[in-house]
C-alpha cells in the first residue's frame, strides 16, 4: 500500500487541507501543536472503518465544535496494484464515493454503502492489520517496541529468507523431561516444590545460626562499649568542673560593669530628650518663615487678580452690546428668505409638469434597453453552459505541471549532465537508456562541430568506432528521480484528459472565456436590476400617461423577452445573430418650453440661495457674537472668583501669622533654637566620657561572654547525662546476656544447620541433573528458533550498527520482539535501557520490518507521530541518516512539531502545515 494524498475538510480544527505524499522516500510533515498533524492518521483510519451513517462518538468528536458541518475525508492511494480515490462525508449531507483504476486502465466507481463495503474489502484483503498497527506509531507510543510475530507478511518474508518453516510439534521425550524439570524448577528457572522448601529450610537454619553468633558478638561489643563510656564520663565531669569556675568569675565581672552601663543609659536618655527639644524649636522656626513667605506671596497675587477682574468685566459689557446688534440683523434676513422660498415653490410646480412629460419619453427608451439586456443574459448563460473548466481544475492542472517541472529539475540536479562535441572527422555515435536531450530524441550520431547536452538517468554510451567507447552510468538515486518524473507526467496527462484540453494554457484560455462570459452575465444582470429597480417601466408609463392625459396616437410597447440568444462581440464563436426589436414611436403633445421653465426655476433658486447665504452669514455672525460674549462673561466670572479666593488666602495667612506671634514672637523663636543647640552639645560631651569608661572596662562584652559560658556549661551537663544513661543501658544488657545462655543457643543452631544442608544437597543434585537435560533439549530448540528469526535479527543489527557501531547486537524472543541489546560488550534487557535508547531501538526495529516486507504485496507505510524526543544531537544525526536510507526501500511518513530533529535526514521531503 502507498499513500498519495489526504484531504480533510471540517475535520476537528482543520477547515480544508490537502497533503500530497511521495510514493517512495522519507516525508516529514511539519506543523505546530493543534494544527492537525495527528488528525491525518486518525482520518485515514476512520474512512475505512466507519460508514457515512455511523452515529459513533468517534464521528461526533471530529465535528468542529459549534459548527453544523459534515466532516469529510478524501484519500488517494495504491492498494493491491490498483489506484483508489476514496471520499467519505459524515453527519451533514452524508456521502461515500469510491473510484478504482485497475493496472490495465479499467475504471470502476461505487457510491453509498456499496462504496464503503468494497473499500473495506480491498483494505482487509491487501493490508495485514497487525503489520499496519506495528508500523503506525501514534503520538506518545514511540517507546513501545513492536511484537510482530502475528504479522503474516513479515512471517512470509522471514520464512522465505531463512528457509525454515515454523514447526511447533514436540516429542514424548521432551514432554517427560519438561515434567521432571518442573518438579524442581519453575519455567522461569526458580526452585519450586520440595526443592524450594529445602532451600527455605536451609536459609532459615542459616539465619538462626547467624543470629546466635551475632548475639555473642554483640555481648563482646557491649563490654568494650561500657569500658569506653566510663572513661568518657570521667573526662566530661572534669571539664565541667573547670568550666563552672570560669562562669562564676564572669558573673562577678558583670556585677562591676552594670553600674557603668546604667549611668550611660541615663545620659543617652537625656541626649535623646535634648535632640527632640532642638528638633521642635527648629520646626517652629521653619514654620514661622513659611508663614511670612505666604503672607508676602498672597498679598502680591491679590493685587494682580483684582486688576484682571476689572479688565474682564469691561470686555464682557462690550460683547453683550455686539450680540444685540447681530440678532437684529438676523431677523431681517429671515423675513426676506420666506419671500424667496414662495417664489421657488411656484417655479418647481411649473417644472414638475414639464419633467413628467420628459420622464415618459425616457421610460419608453428604458423599456427598449431592458429587452436588449435580457437578450445578452440569455447569450452569456449559453456560453457558461458549454464551458466545463473551473478554477479548481485549472489549479489542479497547474499543480500537476509544477510537479512535473520540479521532478525534472530534481532529475537534472541529481543525475549527471554529459556534454559531447565532435571535433574531428571521425563519427561520434550515441546510444543508451534513460537519456534526456532538451525534450527531443537523442541523435544516433553527431555531425562535425555538432554538440549534445544530455541528462543521464540510466546509461549513456559514447563511441568513436574503432577508437574508443565511453559509458556513463547514473547512481542508484537516478531511478527514483526518473520514477518521480514519470509519475508526475502521468498524473498531468490524466488531468488534461479529464479536462478535455491539450495543455494548461488551453485550460486557462477556456477559463478566461468563462470568466469573460460570467463578467458579461453579471454586468447584464446588474443593468437589468438597475433598469427595473424602480419597478416595471410599463406601469410607470401608464401612470404618467394618466396624469398628463391621453396622447393623440397611443404607444404600442412590446413586452420584454427572456432566453433569446443575442449577438455579442466578445463571444462570436458561441452566440448567433438575432433580429433587432422595433418599438413604435410614442409622441406626446408639446407641454411647453421646459428649458425656459427650468431657467426660471434656477433663477428663483439662485435668489433663494443668495438669501440663504446671507442668512447663514447672519446666523454665523450672531453665533460668533454670542460665543464671544459667553467666553468674555465666563472669563469675568473666573477673574472675580480667582480674586476672591486670593483675598481669602491672604486673610487666612495673616491670621495664622498673628496667632503664631501671639504665642511666641520671632526673636524668641530664634533664641530658643540657639539655647537647645547648646544643650545638645553639652549632653553629647558627657555621653562620650561615659562611653570611654564603658569601653575601658569591657562592659558591652561581659554579658555576651557570660551567655556563651553558660551555653557551654549546659552542653557539657547534657553530654554528661547522655553518657550516664548509655553506661547504665549497656551494663543492663550485659547482665541480661549472662542469664540467657547465648553460647548454648549458638551450638544447637549450628547442629541443625548441618542436618538441613545435607538433605538439601541430595535434592539439589537431582534438580541440577533435570536442569542440564532440559537445557540441552532447549538449546537445540532455540537453535531452530534462532535460524527462523535470523533474517529480522540480521536486519535490525545491520541498521543499528549504522547508528551505534559494529558492537551492536540484539536478541529476539518467541514473538520476534527485541528482548536484549548488547553494546560495547554490555548486554542489557530492553527495559533496563535509557528512554532515548528504547525509542531509537523501537524505530530501528520498525524500519527493519518495513525493509523485509517492502517488496511484497502486503507492504504498508511506516508512520511516526512525534518521535525522537529523547535523543541527543549526535544520535539525531545518526538516526536522521538511517531514516533517509530507509526511505529508499519504502514510504516513511514522519509527523512532528519540531522539524530540527529531522534536519539530518538526507533527501527528505518537508511539508509545512500552516494553522
Amino acid at each position: 500500500m502507498r499513500l498519495h494524498s489526504l484531504t480533510l475538510r471540517n475535520f476537528r480544527g482543520v477547515t480544508d487541507r490537502t497533503v500530497r505524499l511521495p510514493a517512495l522516500g522519507t516525508t516529514v510533515v511539519v506543523g505546530d501543536n493543534e494544527v492537525g498533524k495527528s488528525s491525518l492518521v486518525e482520518a485515514f483510519g476512520l474512512i475505512f472503518k466507519l460508514p457515512d451513517d455511523s452515529k459513533s462518538t468517534q464521528i461526533r468528536d471530529i465535528q468542529p465544535v459549534g459548527q453544523d458541518v459534515g466532516p469529510e475525508v478524501t484519500v488517494e492511494l495504491t492498494l493491491g496494484g490498483r489506484e483508489l480515490v476514496y471520499t467519505k462525508r459524515w453527519l451533514k449531507n452524508r456521502s461515500t464515493e469510491l473510484t478504482i483504476v485497475e493496472s490495465n486502465g479499467r475504471r470502476q466507481s461505487w457510491t453509498g454503502r456499496e462504496a464503503h463495503n468494497e473499500a473495506e474489502r480491498l483494505f482487509h484483503e491487501n493490508v495485514d492489520p497487525v503489520l499496519w498497527q506495528t508500523l503506525m506509531v501514534s503520538q506518545g507510543q514511540s517507546l513501545v517496541l513492536p511484537t510482530p510475530a502475528d504479522a503474516e507478511p513479515l512471517i512470509t518474508a522471514v520464512t522465505a529468507e531463512s528457509g525454515t518453516p515454523v514447526d511447533g510439534a514436540s516429542m514424548p521425550l521432551v514432554t517427560a523431561v519438561e515434567h521432571e524439570y518442573l518438579r524442581y524448577w519453575t519455567r522461569g528457572g526458580r526452585p519450586t516444590g520440595d526443592f524450594a522448601k529445602s532451600e527455605k529450610a536451609v536459609a532459615a537454619a542459616e539465619l538462626t545460626a547467624a543470629q546466635a553468633l551475632k548475639a555473642m558478638e554483640e555481648v563482646q561489643q557491649d563490654i568494650r562499649r561500657a569500658e569506653r563510656l566510663a572513661l568518657d564520663l570521667a573526662d566530661v565531669d572534669g571539664r565541667l568542673t573547670d568550666h563552672l569556675k570560669s562562669v562564676e568569675e564572669l558573673r562577678e565581672r558583670k556585677k562591676a560593669t552594670d553600674e557603668i552601663l546604667l549611668r550611660r543609659d541615663a545620659v543617652r536618655h537625656r541626649a535623646e530628650t535634648a535632640r527632640a527639644r532642638l528638633e521642635n524649636h527648629t520646626r517652629t522656626r521653619l514654620e514661622r518663615e513659611r508663614l511670612l513667605d505666604e503672607v508676602e506671596r498672597f498679598a502680591k497675587a491679590d493685587g494682580q487678580l483684582a486688576e484682571r477682574r476689572t479688565d474682564a468685566e469691561t470686555v464682557a459689557k462690550t460683547a453683550a452690546e455686539t450680540v444685540h446688534a447681530a440678532e437684529a440683523a438676523l431677523a431681517e434676513v429671515v423675513e426676506l428668505k420666506d419671500v424667496r422660498r414662495t417664489e421657488v415653490q411656484e417655479a418647481e410646480r411649473r417644472v414638475s409638469e414639464l419633467m413628467d412629460r420628459a420622464e415618459l419619453d425616457r421610460l419608453l427608451g428604458q423599456q427598449e434597453e431592458l429587452v436588449d439586456v435580457r437578450v445578452r443574459i440569455a447569450a452569456a448563460g449559453t456560453i457558461l453552459d458549454r464551458i466545463k473548466v473551473d478554477d479548481a481544475m485549472v489549479a489542479a492542472l497547474e499543480d500537476a505541471h509544477a510537479a512535473v517541472v520540479e521532478a525534472r529539475a530534481a532529475l537534472a540536479a541529481g543525475v549527471p549532465e554529459v556534454s559531447v562535441r565532435r571535433l574531428g572527422g571521425e563519427p561520434v555515435e550515441l546510444s543508451g537508456t534513460g537519456l534526456d536531450y532538451s525534450g527531443a530524441d537523442v541523435p544516433d550520431e553527431l555531425g562535425l562541430d555538432e554538440s549534445a547536452e544530455l541528462l543521464v538517468s540510466g546509461e549513456l554510451v559514447v563511441g568513436v568506432p574503432g577508437l574508443v567507447e565511453v559509458t556513463v552510468r547514473a547512481g542508484g538515486e537516478a531511478a527514483t528521480l526518473r520514477s518521480r518524473v514519470d509519475d508526475a507526467v502521468r498524473r498531468e496527462k490524466d488531468l488534461l484528459k479529464k479536462a478535455g484540453v491539450k495543455d494548461v494554457a488551453a485550460a486557462r484560455e477556456l477559463l478566461r472565456k468563462a470568466d469573460m462570459a460570467s463578467a458579461e452575465l453579471q454586468e447584464a444582470r446588474r443593468t437589468e436590476r438597475s433598469l427595473t429597480a424602480g419597478g416595471d417601466p410599463g406601469a410607470r408609463i401608464a401612470v404618467l400617461t394618466a396624469r398628463l392625459g391621453p396622447s393623440d396616437e397611443p404607444a404600442d410597447t412590446q413586452p420584454a423577452v427572456e432566453g433569446v440568444p443575442g449577438q455579442m462581440s466578445l463571444f462570436e464563436e458561441f452566440a448567433s445573430p438575432h433580429d433587432s426589436l422595433i418599438f413604435e414611436d410614442f409622441e406626446l403633445s408639446d407641454p411647453g418650453d421646459l428649458p425656459s421653465a427650468q431657467r426660471a426655476l434656477e433663477d428663483a433658486r439662485a435668489e433663494l440661495a443668495a438669501v440663504e447665504r446671507l442668512l447663514a452669514d447672519a446666523e454665523f455672525a450672531a453665533a460668533q457674537a454670542r460665543k464671544a460674549a459667553d467666553e468674555d462673561r465666563s472669563e469675568a466670572q473666573n477673574a472675580r472668583a480667582r480674586s476672591e479666593i486670593a483675598a481669602e488666602r491672604l486673610a487666612s495667612a495673616v491670621e495664622a501669622l498673628e496667632a503664631a506671634r501671639a504665642i511666641l514672637d520671632d526673636e524668641a523663636v530664634s533664641a530658643a533654637e540657639v539655647e537647645a543647640t547648646a544643650e545638645v552639645e553639652a549632653v553629647l560631651e558627657e555621653l562620650t566620657a561615659v562611653q570611654g569608661q564603658a569601653d575601658a572596662a569591657g562592659a558591652d562584652q561581659v554579658a555576651g561572654e557570660l551567655a556563651d559560658a553558660l551555653a557551654v556549661a549546659t552542653r557539657l551537663q547534657g553530654e554528661r547525662d547522655t553518657l550516664r544513661d548509655a553506661l547504665r543501658t549497656t551494663e543492663g544488657r550485659l547482665e541480661q546476656s549472662g542469664r540467657d545462655g547465648l553460647a548454648t543457643r549458638r551450638d544447637v543452631a549450628e547442629l541443625e544447620l548441618a542436618a538441613v544442608r545435607a538433605e538439601h544437597d541430595s535434592l539439589r543434585r537431582r534438580a541440577e541433573a533435570a536442569r542440564r537435560v532440559h537445557e540441552t533439549l532447549s538449546r537445540h530448540r532455540a537453535e531452530a528458533q534462532t535460524k527462523y528469526s535470523e533474517p529480522l535479527q540480521s536486519r535490525i543489527e545491520s541498521l543499528g550498527r549504522s547508528v551505534y557501531g559494529p558492537s551492536f547486537r540484539v536478541w529476539l524472543d518467541d514473538d520476534l520482539a527485541v528482548a536484549e541489546r548488547e553494546l560495547d560488550g554490555a548486554r542489557l534487557r530492553v527495559d533496563a535501557l535509557s528512554t532515548g535508547a528504547q525509542e531509537q531501538l523501537a524505530i530501528i526495529t520498525r524500519l527493519a520490518i518495513s525493509h523485509l516486507v517492502s517488496t511484497g504485496e502486503g507492504s504498508v507505510p511506516v508512520i511516526f507521530d512525534d518521535a525522537l524526543g529523547w535523543s541527543d544531537k549526535a544520535r539525531l544525526r545518526d538516526m536522521g541518516a538511517l531514516l533517509g536510507r530507509a526511505g529508499d526501500h519504502g514510504q516513511i511518513i514522519i509527523l512532528t512539531c519540531m522539524p530540527d530533529r529531522y534536519e539530518y535526514v538526507p533527501k527528505a521531503t518537508f511539508i509545512k502545515l500552516d494553522g
